[in-house]
């Protein structure tokens, strides 16, 4: 059975920075915030944490809170990139 939806819409907007240090890149958190709509999405805010090489953004983690979306891009990052590269998202965790 197929369900018709309207599309819906989302605010995002960054409510934490973490700048690493010069030529280190930065850790952000948004929280994306769903429009809810009667014929449609109903999905709550969440967060996600980024990491921008000052190359490029990429979202890595997700979470109900800016803590838990940082706890799933380092567990993400770790598996990913393994020790190659200092975690970002750990280092944020334990300060």
């Amino acid at each position: 059975m197929i369900i018709n939806e309207e599309k819906g819409h989302a605010e995002i907007v960054m409510v934490e920075s973490f700048p690493l240090g010069p030529d280190e890149g930065a850790v952000y958190i948004y929280e994306v915030r769903p429009k809810v709509i009667p014929a449609g999405m109903h999905i709550d805010s969440f967060y996600l944490a980024t990491f921008d090489d000052q190359n490029l953004e990429l979202a890595w983690g997700i979470g109900n809170d800016p803590k838990e979306a940082l706890q799933d891009a380092a567990k993400k990052w770790q598996e990913k990139v393994g020790e190659e590269e200092e975690n970002p998202f750990k280092k944020i965790l334990e300060e």
